[in-house]
């Protein structure tokens, strides 16, 4: 009697079951890798724009911030600028004077540009693309299925007194001592995915004790 060798009925059917679950398996992996790796792109960027906006705080508040403190100097040094008039709120304590109100008297603290005939005022800002630092760092990053796009704007906000004191997040009508960077990134389904903001003062900068000849 001639004996061959075949698979069972139970063999074909659990071959058959196991080629189902991995055939309905491996897409449904594959498509959960891919969400995973989406996700991880989009974190990315959110970690690369919150580096960025860290930079702006560590910038100076305005453009005309900056003024050499003479020609033999190779240092600057950011001043107060003047946003309102004298006697306001953070104003100076009269137009001679470089001292703001509440201030202190003392040599190399904070002070505002001298006077000089005319108070040097910041640039005007109203809900504009923030040149600095994103003119070549960050546009839009590609993910896997879609691409993220950064949006920057710098405008002045409320910086009126009041407690507490809240933080405004809507542009002010007017030049004020307080700058907010705003940096949201969206996919392009237009979804916000995440919206970042950093407040800067117009402050200026201590001077410092130096050795000279």
């Amino acid at each position: 009697m001639l004996k061959r060798a075949a698979f069972t009925m139970i063999e074909l059917i659990f071959a058959i079951v196991i080629i189902g679950v991995t055939v309905l398996t491996v897409p449904l992996m594959i498509e959960t890798n891919n969400k995973a790796l989406e996700g991880n792109i989009a974190q990315e960027a959110i970690f690369l724009v919150s580096s960025v906006l860290s930079t702006t705080t560590a910038l100076v508040w305005d453009e005309k911030s900056i003024t050499s403190t003479g020609s033999a100097d190779n240092y600057v040094l950011s001043k107060i600028l003047d946003v309102g008039s004298v006697g306001s709120t953070y104003g100076r304590i009269d137009a001679a004077s470089t001292l703001r109100i509440g201030g202190l008297r003392e040599d190399k603290h904070r002070q505002f540009f001298d006077y000089n005939g005319a108070p040097t005022a910041p640039l005007q800002v109203g809900e504009e693309t923030l040149v600095v630092p994103l003119d070549n760092s960050v546009a839009a990053i590609a993910g896997y299925k879609q691409a993220y796009t950064i949006v920057a704007k710098r405008v002045y906000v409320s910086d009126t007194i009041a407690d507490p004191f809240v933080f405004s997040t809507s542009a002010d009508a007017g030049q004020t001592n307080l700058k907010m960077t705003e940096i949201s990134i969206n996919g392009e389904d237009g979804a916000v995915i995440a919206n970042l903001r950093a407040y800067t003062a117009n402050i200026g900068e201590v001077d410092y004790a130096k050795r000279s000849f």
